[in-house]
C-alpha cells in the first residue's frame, strides 16, 4: 500500500531528489511541511494526521504527537541526533524510530577541522577586514604539532583524528564507553585514551563529539574552563548542550580560554541578541557542519531508505528505539529475532 511522507529537513528538500524520486516509485505521496523544521508539537500534529511517516529535521517528537497521529508508522531522522526524539514515547506506541549516523561524519569531520583552523589564525576576522577595507596584521598561533583533544570518539571523532594525523598533532582522547569497550584497541596508534581532567590540561584544542545525555548536557562550565589551558581553543559541532553559555562567554570575556569555533547552540537559533552573538574570540557557524552535499545526499537516501524498508516489510537500518518490536501497540508487521538482531 502506497504511504504519505511529509517531509520536514530542509537537507531533503534541497539534496534529496533521487532520494524522492525512489519513494515515488515506490507509490507514497511526498509532501513538504510549510516551513522546514524544527516544527512544534503542534505543527506536526496538524500536518501528520494523515501521514504514515516523516523524515524529519529536529522536530518535537513526544507522546502527544504519536498519540495523535496514529498512523504515523515511522520517526526517520534525516540527520543523526535523536535529541528531539522521545525515544520510549515512541516505543511504546510502536513507532519506529531511525536516524543516519554515518551518513555526515565526513562532513562534520571536515568542518570541525575548519573550524578549527579558522579560530587558530582568525580567518574569519581577517575576511571582515578586508570586506570593511581594512589592511593590517592579524596574528593567529599554529595548528601544525599542537595537541588535540576529542571529547568523544564517534565516527565523526575519529575522522577528525585521522585528519589531524596530516598536521602531525598529539591526539588524546576521553570517551569512558569506547576506552572500556573491546574496539579500543582499533586507536592504537592514532590516539591515546586519557581521563578528561587530564585532557583538559595539555589539549590546545578541545574538539566536542558527545552526545547530549544527562550526563554530559552542561559538562562544559566554569569548572571545566578553568582546568583548560588559557591558550586553548573550543571547538563545538556536536551539541549545543553540552557547553553553558553564560560559563562560555565569561571565559571568553576575561581570557580563560582563548578562544572558541561553535557550529551548535542550546537553542536554536539563538536569539538575535544572544551573548553568544557579540562574545569575543568567538567563531560562530549556522549549524552547518553537516552540510556538504555529498553528506546531504546520503543523509537523503538514507532516511528514504528507512522508510522503503519498513514499507517493504524489513527491518530498517539504524533503528535507535529497537524496544519497539516487544511493543503491544507495534504499527507495522513484528519482525523476526533474527531480523531484529541483525538490523537495529
Amino acid at each position: 500500500m502506497a504511504w504519505k511522507v511529509l517531509v520536514t529537513a530542509r537537507a531533503f528538500w534541497v539534496s534529496g531528489q533521487a532520494a524522492q524520486a525512489a519513494l515515488e516509485e515506490a507509490g507514497c505521496e511526498v509532501v513538504r511541511s510549510p516551513r522546514p523544521g524544527p516544527l512544534t508539537e503542534e505543527e506536526l500534529i496538524s500536518l501528520l494526521a494523515d501521514c504514515q511517516a516523516v523524515i524529519g529535521s529536529s522536530d518535537a517528537y513526544t507522546a502527544r504527537v504519536f498519540a495523535a497521529c496514529p498512523q504515523l508508522k515511522i520517526v526517520s531522522r534525516c540527520g543523526v541526533g535523536v535529541d528531539s526524539v522521545d525515544m520510549a514515547a515512541a516505543a511504546e506506541a510502536g513507532v519506529v524510530a531511525t536516524n543516519t549516523p554515518g551518513a555526515m561524519a565526513d562532513g562534520v569531520a571536515d568542518y570541525t577541522f575548519g573550524l578549527m583552523l579558522s579560530i587558530a589564525r582568525q580567518i574569519p576576522a581577517a575576511d571582515t577586514l578586508m570586506r570593511s577595507g581594512g589592511w593590517d596584521e592579524i596574528r593567529g598561533v599554529l595548528v601544525y604539532g599542537k595537541t588535540l583533544g576529542l571529547v568523544g570518539v564517534g565516527r565523526i571523532g575519529r575522522g577528525v583524528a585521522e585528519r589531524a594525523t596530516g598536521f602531525k598533532m598529539r591526539i588524546l582522547a576521553c570517551d569512558p564507553y569506547l576506552q572500556q569497550s573491546p574496539q579500543a584497541a582499533e586507536f592504537a596508534g592514532l590516539l591515546e585514551f586519557v581521563t578528561l581532567d587530564e585532557l583538559l590540561r595539555q589539549s590546545d584544542f578541545v574538539s566536542l563529539h558527545a552526545p547530549a545525555t544527562p550526563e554530559t548536557i552542561g559538562m562544559f562550565n566554569k569548572e571545566r574552563f578553568a582546568q583548560m589551558k588559557p591558550t586553548a581553543y573550543l571547538i563545538n559541532t556536536a551539541r549545543g548542550a553540552l557547553i553553558h553559555d553564560a560559563d562560555l562567554i565569561d571565559a571568553l570575556e576575561s581570557g580563560r580560554i582563548a578562544g572558541a569555533a561553535l557550529d551548535v547552540y542550546t537553542k536554536e537559533p539563538p536569539a538575535a541578541d544572544h551573548p553568544l552573538r557579540r562574545a569575543p574570540h568567538c567563531v560562530l557557524t549556522p549549524h552547518n557542519a553537516f552540510n556538504a552535499l555529498e553528506s546531504t545526499q546520503e543523509m537523503s537516501w538514507q532516511s528514504a531508505e528507512r522508510v522503503l524498508s519498513l514499507l517493504r516489510g524489513e527491518v530498517p537500518a539504524c533503528v535507535c528505539n529497537p524496544a519497539v518490536w516487544n511493543a503491544p501497540t507495534l504499527r507495522v508487521p513484528r519482525p523476526t529475532g533474527e531480523e531484529k538482531e541483525i538490523r537495529s
